[in-house]
């Protein structure tokens, strides 16, 4: 009787997940790559003026690939659901959102803001800069409420349960009456024949209470205490370190809350997954476009273009 579930498992596991790997694994390569003086293939060409949000940008998604990685092996080779590879694959990930979301603070701070600089960009509101007096920052106070709302927005990933939650196959039941009666009399018994390891998917398919655990409640501690420190920063006059730390938070945040909408608010764990490897897959496409555009090639006649 699982055999859509099964069907869901499979699109998760051998096509999107698949896909998510090789991106990931192809978009670090190339970054990689392009952070050398002499790249043997240009995808991209990268300042050494931005190196601060290149090189967090870098292993934010080095990261990511290494999540992936732990999590390929967890579904490829143990074939079922582990506590350790999970919790790892969720710690890393918050990690590595929080490193993308304060890169990408960086990026826009150093193409656009310029924050606490002479050519800062809230300076036509402000009519002259105080963030180096005694007064500090005029938009101080803004970035205290972003990271108040920071922190309290952490704290209702606090209530989700993290009691293990298994996957119910009786959701997805095709409507195909003899097609589910072939696959229970006919593939079911020659899979337990012939795989020691086959086991009905609502026990090898499941989130243990380890990984429930690490993504809804050490994150959000991760999270809420980074916004806390953040504003410690701020009320301590260091404006541009508290809106660096406070970057890091959010993206942290912004992980555990995407776990919540996938897997607290849906309550299945084949649907989740397929959401979270679809959001995973949307944020590599993005974020390559994003690199190509933000750090285009030179034009032809640039002399680390020669070889391309």
């Amino acid at each position: 009787m699982d055999l859509g579930a099964i069907c869901i498992g499979l699109i998760t596991a051998f096509v999107v997940k698949i896909l998510v790997m090789y991106l990931g694994a192809r978009i670090v390569l190339r970054f990689y790559r392009a952070r050398k003086d002499n790249p043997h293939r240009l995808w991209i060409l990268l300042p050494k003026e931005d190196a601060p949000e290149i090189r967090v940008l870098y292993w934010s998604l080095f990261l990511f690939f290494i999540a992936e990685f732990t999590c390929g092996v967890e579904l490829y080779i143990l074939l079922e659901s582990s506590p350790i590879l999970g919790s790892v694959h969720g710690i890393i990930s918050g990690v590595g959102t929080g490193l993308f979301a304060l890169g990408m603070a960086l990026y826009v701070d150093h193409k656009f803001v310029r924050y606490g600089g002479r050519q800062c960009l809230v300076n036509r509101v402000c009519k002259g800069c105080t963030i180096n007096e005694d007064e500090g920052c005029k938009f101080s106070v803004l970035l205290l409420f972003v990271a108040t709302f920071v922190a309290l927005a952490a704290l209702p990933a606090f209530l989700v349960s993290t009691e293990p939650l298994y996957a119910d196959a009786k959701k997805f039941i095709l409507p195909f009456t003899s097609l589910n009666a072939w696959y229970d009399g006919q593939v079911v018994p020659w899979l337990k024949a012939n795989f020691e390891s086959y086991k009905p998917t609502s026990v090898s398919f499941f989130i243990p209470r380890a990984v429930m655990f690490v993504e809804f409640r050490v994150l959000p501690a991760v999270a809420f205490i980074t916004a806390i420190f953040g504003i410690g920063l701020l009320r301590k006059k260091k404006e541009i370190q508290g809106f660096r730390v406070i970057a890091f938070s959010f993206g942290v945040l912004c992980y555990v809350y995407l776990e919540v909408i996938l897997i607290a608010a849906t309550n299945d764990v084949f649907l989740g997954s397929l959401g979270h490897e679809l959001v995973e897959l949307w944020f590599l496409i993005a974020t390559a476009e994003f690199l190509r555009r933000a750090y285009p090639p030179a034009e032809a006649d640039d002399p680390r273009t020669a070889n391309v």
